[in-house]
């Protein structure tokens, strides 16, 4: 029962929608310093420099600024709406996991557009304030209502501040890991608020590992004062965040598959040889005039109460054992009614084995060979 367990744990795992796509995505932290770069614009004129070269690279569908990579780090912030004014702002708001973005970012990720629309170039700065939020978003703060068309705020609460006009609503993400829930999340333009440290990613046609050589030229061809760190493929992210599980659950389910296998190996050969002792018995019947599917019946009944009896008592015992894994399992349930009946048939199967081959042969041995059976 364990080892079903883990191991449906774990395909379940690998199956989960992250919300975005990890494959052939190449991302790189960017560090930029100088004073040059105290002006928004000229941060901002730098990231468009490189992001031109690589879109203009063979190889590569497309990149964009992000100021938190999944599974990397988060960047939550109060959420406020405008018609909604709280007794303690500090305590009571809402809180988003918030990003700061260029417009190809959701293209790139493959974050699908569930409403509304996508932060685009023209939303940038002096233009009106925009933010995209995600499905759960929408659901949590705005439940009978129609999020787009809403006004907010993230961070501290000002009413001096300008408003964000909701434009759009995308799919949830994991950004803590494919084992937990989607927060609720916050896009806003990087042309409209970059005070965030910021990261590149993008998308090629193949192994990424291809293109860091392309990534790093594309930053360093604009100013080559500045580094850009940590240049590693999206899945390797993945990677780490199921490590620890997906070791636990291999390890763990090993140990079940061979609990497994020895429970099969250990019926097959009590009862086979129990039913081998019987050859002069089976022997003496049929020389009374039993007939020989009438001896296989009763030998395969025999088994098989004993059988029922072990598998209800084991079956107990596990449904009481199974509890202590919760903690490992992931969308699977410690009573899973499909791996209780996939292991009990599988043992049934191993013990009618057991009881039929010896059965069927001491059947057809001669009656006279059989009652001198040693």
């Amino acid at each position: 029962m364990g080892a079903g367990l883990l191991g449906k744990s774990l395909l379940r795992l690998l199956n989960v929608d992250p919300g975005y796509d990890p494959q052939n995505v190449l991302t790189a932290g960017v560090y930029v310093y100088g004073d040059r770069y105290k002006q928004a614009e000229t941060e901002l004129n730098f990231y468009d420099q490189a992001m031109q070269r690589l879109r203009a690279t063979p190889g590569i569908e497309g990149a964009a600024m992000v100021s938190t990579l999944p599974l990397a780090s988060f960047d939550r912030r109060a959420l406020h709406i405008q018609d909604r004014p709280l007794p303690n702002e500090d305590a009571g708001a809402p809180s988003v996991d918030t990003y700061s973005i260029s417009p190809e970012y959701f293209n790139v990720m493959r974050i699908p557009l569930k409403r509304g629309r996508l932060i685009t170039a023209s939303d940038r700065a002096g233009a009106p304030g925009v933010a995209v939020i995600s499905e759960s978003s929408a659901r949590s703060v705005f439940p009978r209502e129609d999020a787009i068309g809403k006004h907010i705020q993230l961070g501290g609460r000002d009413d001096k501040k300008e408003w964000l006009t909701i434009v759009g609503i995308v799919g949830n993400v994991r950004q803590y890991g494919f084992d937990r829930p989607s927060q609720m999340e916050a896009y806003i333009p990087i042309a409209q608020d970059n005070q965030f440290g910021y990261s590149v990613v993008v998308r090629t046609d193949g192994d990424p590992r291809r293109f860091e050589q392309t990534v790093r030229q594309a930053f360093l061809s604009v100013d080559h004062t500045q580094p850009l760190y940590d240049v590693r493929p999206l899945e390797d992210y993945v990677a780490e965040s199921q490590a620890a599980r997906r070791f636990t659950l291999l390890l763990l389910g090993l140990f079940g598959v061979l609990a497994l296998v020895l429970s099969a190996v250990g019926i097959y050969g009590v009862i086979s040889y129990a039913v081998s002792l019987r050859t002069r018995e089976l022997g003496i019947r049929m020389a009374l005039g039993a007939e020989r599917k009438n001896v296989l019946a009763m030998v395969l009944r025999e088994g098989l109460t004993l059988v029922a009896i072990g598998l209800i008592a084991g079956l107990a015992c596990s449904l009481l054992l199974t509890r202590l894994l919760v903690s490992l399992l992931f969308q699977v349930r410690p009573a899973d009614f499909t791996i209780a009946l996939t292991v009990m048939l599988t043992l049934t199967a191993v013990a009618l084995l057991a009881n039929y081959l010896p059965a069927r042969r001491a059947s057809r041995v001669d009656p006279i060979v059989a009652l001198r059976y040693e």
